[in-house]
């Protein structure tokens, strides 16, 4: 079975970092890619059912650029959260240029075994 929630991911703003979504049975784990954006930059906040970061990647502190592909300026990530995920255990680091999210997943759904007893 492949659980997909592309169309609760959306992301505006002036550039786009990559995103990777990983869900286990146990857990499910964001990978944000933000190289060179730095920690006091971002803001990671839940609201209701949604993950959110807005951040900002500045451009170098130079008096001219030759030429430059990377891109620059504010970004903001909205994902929805599934409801089996607990945002009490909600962990997050960044390292080496990657943000990563990561929940516990917690089962809502599962067969009670019923016991059957004469009376």
């Amino acid at each position: 079975m492949r659980e997909t929630i592309e169309d609760e991911v959306q992301v505006w703003g002036s550039w786009s970092p990559p995103i990777d979504i990983r869900i286990s049975k146990e857990r499910m784990r964001i990978f944000i890619e933000v190289p060179g954006v730095e920690a006091s930059t971002l803001n990671l906040r839940i609201e209701g059912n949604h993950l959110l970061l807005e951040g900002r990647k500045m451009p170098p502190r130079a008096k001219r650029i030759l030429f430059t592909e990377r891109e620059y300026g504010d970004f903001f990530v909205m994902i929805k959260l599934n409801e089996d995920i607990s945002t009490d255990s909600v962990k997050a680091k960044l390292s080496h240029g990657v943000l990563e999210i990561e929940f516990k997943r917690t089962r809502r759904n599962f067969k009670v075994n019923l016991e059957e007893k004469d009376e």
